[in-house]
């Protein structure tokens, strides 16, 4: 009862072929054939097949330890390299995604076993960042205060870690102002996508300009050779 269901595909295909293998062996010694010779026969032929087939049988060992280990569950949405989605199941030689605009993705076990996997539905709460350039001729004071004001009326944003709001860097066309805030995993991107709006509306209310990339020219006039140029 305490498998999880990604791993069932797995753990079906393992029992099956053993139970085939097992049930030739009753057969063929039942029917009076030598079956100790060819369990040695077969166990000569099967170092050959294993080196002809190694990858193969490095999917099947990273399933076997990705079911063990458990770096995910199944409905867990991951990354790992190229590879991102939500977990179907583990098979013996692959595992099976489904990716956030409803596509099927296979990947190879030990793709996933031999690379980082990044989860990001395994802890229970996560950080929002929200960073906005405003002009440098307004106020960060005024521009924070109303950042917190905003997490400090919205009960989904947790007291505990603490929110922060600072100013993040001196750009080259904005200051940029930013708050962190933790939620629950399961509202992080309701409340990202709500207060990135939220923020926006809040400053332009306030008469706070979110600036977009400029630069200054300097024209400089010239007298003498050069000024014709």
């Amino acid at each position: 009862h305490r498998l999880d269901p990604a791993a069932s595909p797995l753990v079906y295909s393992l029992f099956a072929y053993t139970i085939y293998v097992i049930t030739l062996l009753l057969v063929l010694h039942i029917i009076g054939v030598n079956t100790a010779g060819l369990v040695a026969m077969v166990g000569a032929a099967s170092l050959a097949v294993g080196l002809a087939l190694k990858d193969t049988l490095s999917n099947i060992a990273s399933g076997l330890l990705l079911m063990f280990l458990r770096p995910f569950k199944s409905g867990d949405y991951i990354e790992c390299g190229s590879i991102k989605g939500k977990i179907k199941g583990i098979g013996l030689f692959s595992t099976t995604l489904v990716s956030l605009d409803g596509l099927y993705v296979s990947a190879p076990n030990s793709s996933l076993w031999g690379s980082p996997i990044v989860n990001f539905s395994r802890n229970a709460t996560r950080r929002i960042e929200i960073t906005v350039g405003i002009d440098y001729g307004d106020s960060t004071d005024k521009a924070l205060a109303i950042m917190r004001d905003l997490v400090e009326n919205e009960p989904l944003f947790l007291k505990t870690p603490c929110p922060q709001y600072f100013v993040s860097a001196l750009a080259d066309s904005s200051v940029n102002v930013t708050f962190r805030a933790w939620v629950r995993n399961s509202d992080y991107f309701d409340l990202t996508w709500k207060y990135t709006d939220e923020v926006k509306q809040r400053f332009d209310a306030a008469g706070i300009t979110i600036p977009f990339p400029q630069r200054t020219v300097h024209l400089e006039e010239r007298s003498g050779e050069g000024a014709a140029l």
